[in-house]
């Protein structure tokens, strides 16, 4: 295939690569699911954004002036909003959006004709991140990809957006801003840093400070909000915020915890698949089939990634092994602990001895009836 065969492909607005990616992507996290269970696996969304630079560009239409917040510098290019899966093991993206922002270097217009799928994308390169991503949850679900929440950072976590989600029937799980936004609590209106002081301690874990349950000012859904200690300053604290009042403060840390995903994703893609490193087109229409092709490059990456790890890939060969291993019986565990307490016994002095029979021998006699009964052997041999 010749050079020039693969730009006309790839500047062509009329491919569909979104829907190409969509579906490619639902047909994997379909496999994912026969791997695990719904009751004890995670199964969410990931929402974030990235930075995609083309510092060297000039005439890329909608290219832009923005802020990269990770380095505190601008640079030219578009905010990657990216919608992925993951279940706790495999990460696989979903769909993205190459935005632009209201600083723009080049407003040209990518495509004359408005009804291809190439001036679809850039005319979404012109909408609200928020907008955006509602939108992308909603293709998401279209497409038959089932999951409990959707995983985001501060900058898109707010009362308005919880609402949105929850009327699409998603939880959401977010890092709460500590800014304006009020909540009201016990009838009186708080900010986030006065219902820090408000807030129930919790002594289950170290990371975890307190929780309180309260309604927003500006939203209609309430919220569970669990303070966090912030591990780069133990004197200060951290908020995740959620819709799911039935999540315990330990299962919302541990279910927020799956985020971290996206940000690796965004690592490999960047620095390892040379990701908005491969191309120097000028055609936005180029930059999404790129993108894309990355983003694919990453699935496969994924899969044979779980492949190589998880023996449930083995279908129905792992099944059969899973069924040959004989549980441990709870009985047959306190026998095997009570011959490991003799063998430690019988190598230790005479009166060590004596103290371990001892004890062993008082704990048997305060065991319940049901449990001798079912151990009738269950004594201790002096």
């Amino acid at each position: 295939m010749k050079k020039d065969t693969v730009y006309r492909l790839m500047n062509d607005p009329h491919n569909n690569w979104r829907s190409f990616l969509l579906r490619f992507s639902a047909s994997v996290i379909e496999k994912i699911h026969r791997l695990t269970d719904p009751s004890t696996h995670l199964r969410t969304l990931v929402l974030d954004d990235s930075t995609f630079y083309r510092n060297r560009s000039q005439k890329v239409p909608g290219l832009a002036r923005l802020w990269d917040h990770a380095l505190q510098k601008g640079y030219k290019g578009y905010r990657m909003l990216t919608l992925g899966f993951s279940d706790g093991y495999s990460f696989i993206p979903i769909d993205f959006g190459l935005l632009s922002g209201k600083n723009q270097v080049n407003q040209k217009q990518a495509e004359s004709d408005q009804r291809t799928s190439g001036a679809k994308r850039f005319k979404e390169a012109q909408r609200s991140m928020p907008d955006v991503a509602i939108e992308m949850v909603q293709r998401a679900f279209d497409q038959g990809v089932y999951a409990s929440h959707v995983l985001m950072d501060k900058w898109f976590t707010s009362p308005k957006m919880i609402d949105r989600l929850h009327d699409l029937g998603i939880h959401t799980l977010g890092m709460a801003k500590n800014g304006k936004t009020q909540y009201f609590y016990q009838r009186r209106l708080y900010k986030l840093s006065e219902l820090y002081q408000k807030s129930i301690k919790e002594y289950c874990q170290e990371a975890i400070i307190s929780s309180i349950i309260v309604q927003p000012s500006s939203g209609k859904t309430p919220v569970k909000i669990v303070f966090v200690k912030n591990r780069n300053n133990q004197s200060a604290w951290l908020a995740l915020m959620t819709d799911d009042l039935t999540l315990s403060s330990q299962e919302i840390v541990k279910t927020y915890s799956v985020r971290w995903d996206i940000e690796t994703f965004f690592k490999v893609s960047k620095s390892l698949l040379h990701l908005s490193q491969e191309t120097q087109t000028r055609n936005y229409q180029a930059l999404i089939c790129h993108t894309t092709i990355v983003f694919t490059r990453y699935i496969l990456l994924s899969w044979q990634q779980r492949c190589a790890n998880d023996e449930r890939t083995l279908g129905g060969l792992f099944y059969e092994l899973a069924d040959q291993i004989k549980e441990l019986d709870w009985s047959v565990a306190l026998l095997e602990l009570m011959d490991i307490l003799q063998a430690v016994s019988e190598k230790a002095s005479h009166k060590l001895q004596d103290f371990i029979e001892s004890q062993l021998q008082l704990w048997i006699d305060t065991l319940p009836n049901y449990i001798k009964a079912y151990l009738p052997n269950l004594v201790c041999e002096t």
